[in-house]
């Protein structure tokens, strides 16, 4: 007989767990789990990531109850939205690798580790799709407003509201895109210190870089300015 990990627990039970871990710590990737300390600076704790934690909770029956009967609902709108917006992906063969995981995982009678570290990291999937969705909007409002910012080659000082921040895995580099006084996007690569990826949306910095290029998105036809050998002066 197949041995179960987790046995009598469902995909359901696993996902409201997730979400109750992911609203505690957000996302942390597997095997990037860390020492913290708390106030007083001596007493040690381990933070585990997002998989591993769940995995904790879902060995103690009491545990994963108690859960479950507080995230119930919104445990089942996540399960539902998701297989949702994959029925016609699935449906038409479009499906990508991860997504077609996904598919296995929510569809899985008993749940396998496997699973587990799918599941663990639907919450925070969402949350950026979600995320993504506000900036692709707002990009698009920005179609008729944004106009070209400064001189090519010049070097300028400016205060812009953070967009988005987009990690590059490949290159190991963030695309920032940005807005200047409300109306135009300015974009810029960044790969130095300080560590800007926990920088959200509305969040306004200032920074110093100069003008690369004035170019049309292929996404928005918006207008946007490019800028290269960007400092940040303040987040």
């Amino acid at each position: 007989m197949k041995k179960v990990p987790y046995p009598s627990v469902t995909v359901h039970d696993v996902m409201c767990v997730a979400i109750k871990v992911h609203e505690k710590q957000g996302f942390i990737r597997s095997g990037q789990g860390y020492i913290d300390t708390t106030t007083d600076s001596e007493t040690e704790v381990r933070i585990e990531d997002n998989k591993s934690e769940i995995g904790k909770i879902l060995s103690s029956k009491a545990r994963t109850t108690a859960i479950v009967n507080e995230y119930s609902s919104k445990g089942t709108d996540l399960v539902d939205h998701i297989n949702g917006k994959l029925m016609i992906k699935k449906m038409t063969n479009n499906l990508n690798n991860f997504e077609a995981n996904v598919v296995k995982a929510l569809s899985e009678a008993d749940v396998s580790k496997f699973s587990v570290s799918i599941i663990a990291s639907l919450p925070h999937s969402v949350t950026v799709d979600k995320k993504r969705e506000v900036v692709a909007d707002k990009m698009v409002s920005l179609k008729h407003s944004s106009q070209y910012f400064g001189e090519k080659s010049k070097r300028y000082d400016l205060a812009v509201e953070v967009l988005d921040v987009k990690f590059i895995q490949s290159s190991n580099i963030y695309m920032i895109s940005a807005c200047y006084m409300g109306k135009d996007i300015i974009k810029f690569w960044w790969r130095d210190q300080p560590d800007i990826s926990d920088i959200v949306a509305d969040r306004v910095i200032k920074i110093r870089g100069t003008v690369k290029n004035h170019e049309v998105s292929k996404y928005s036809d918006s207008k946007e300015t490019m800028l290269n050998r960007v400092k940040i002066l303040a987040l």
